[in-house]
């Protein structure tokens, strides 16, 4: 063989290699957007309370952890896995008090885990709880009986654990499924 024939195989090899690494190149980019899904905005996030929650142990901007319920699918893909961490906030609190005063609190979920670990901010939902009240029944008492009855105070709202609200995904995010 002569140099100029080996020269020319050699550019052939070169080409060669080049047009298949740029095929290489372009699948490998399909592969890595496949491995990445939208999460978009608006979805439904079925969340549940993790404790006994009680309007006589909370503060307002107060977190509540909680916990996804139901795996969340997009298009056959699982984006935030049931079991999730997620975390809620106090919004509003009313303590008992005296004349039968009922306690309330209101509440509302923030945050999600997706799969891939990155948080994604909730909207919309929660939940709203009153205790019982009895005002009407301390101040017949008080007239009737006796004044100490003005200081009976009302019952504290709760949720039992395993309590189901909602939120909703507040902005479309991009989950990677990379590793998963």
């Amino acid at each position: 063989m002569n140099t100029k024939n080996i020269l020319r195989n050699i550019a052939f090899i070169t080409l060669a290699l080049g047009a298949n690494t740029g095929t290489f190149a372009q699948n490998g980019m399909k592969a890595a957007a496949a491995t990445e899904e939208k999460l978009p905005a608006g979805t439904t996030v079925v969340m549940e309370t993790l404790n006994e929650l009680s309007s006589g142990n909370m503060s307002v901007g107060m977190s509540v952890p909680l916990r996804v319920k139901y795996d969340v699918i997009v298009k056959g893909k699982v984006l935030i896995k049931g079991g999730a961490m997620a975390s809620g906030q106090v919004t509003s609190l009313e303590q008992r008090g005296g004349m039968g005063k009922k306690g309330s609190f209101t509440m509302r979920p923030t945050v999600a885990q997706a799969v891939d670990g990155q948080m994604i901010v909730l909207t919309n939902g929660g939940a709203s709880m009153a205790g019982e009240g009895k005002t009407g029944s301390s101040v017949a008492l008080a007239a009737v009986v006796s004044p100490l009855f003005l200081l009976k105070k009302g019952k504290d709202a709760t949720l039992p654990p395993g309590y189901e609200m909602q939120g909703t995904v507040a902005n479309a995010a991009d989950v990677s499924l990379a590793g998963l």
